[in-house]
């Protein structure tokens, strides 16, 4: 798998960085004294090849700027993927959870069936029971709810 690189934006960046260089009256040579870097690290940045965010920091600082002055730059903003909707789905269903428990909805123990039920009532959708116990557990897993066994049913409850 090759490795994933956002070249408009390196080269925006490196654009910039190199600018700033230039505006201070500094040679690439001397940012690589003031870095620590190779002169081929510096070169790299500012010509929009890979870099580790920590060489570019440091060469910001050597410059005088706070890296936030050199992010700074045009960008179309969005996402390199959609969310899936499987994946929104699951989002959506662990906030309304989440709104449930902070409602006390689970001062009283709750199966996943009747949260189950309790949300496809609220919110007009079709959620699975296998789905919500999925997140409930990882309610339990973060000290938020408490599980009870009662036969083969999990009954949840806020601590």
């Amino acid at each position: 798998m090759a490795r994933y690189k956002n070249e408009i934006a390196l080269k925006k960046i490196g654009e910039k960085l190199k600018n700033e260089r230039l505006k201070a009256a500094l040679e690439i040579e001397d940012l690589a004294a003031m870095t620590g870097f190779t002169y081929n690290t510096i070169l790299n940045i500012e010509t929009g090849l890979e870099t580790y965010l920590s060489y570019f920091i440091d060469v910001c600082f050597s410059l005088g700027i706070h890296p936030k002055e050199i992010m700074d730059v045009t960008l179309d903003v969005k996402p390199r993927f959609s969310l899936p909707a499987s994946r929104l789905e699951k989002s959506r269903l662990t906030n309304r959870i989440n709104a449930l428990i902070k409602s006390d909805y689970f001062n009283k123990e709750r199966s996943a069936r009747e949260v189950t039920q309790k949300l496809t009532i609220d919110y007009n959708s079709d959620f699975e029971s296998k789905n919500v116990s999925v997140i409930l557990i990882r309610f339990v897993k973060a000290n938020i709810l408490k599980i009870t066994k009662v036969g083969n049913r999990n009954l949840y409850l806020i601590k």
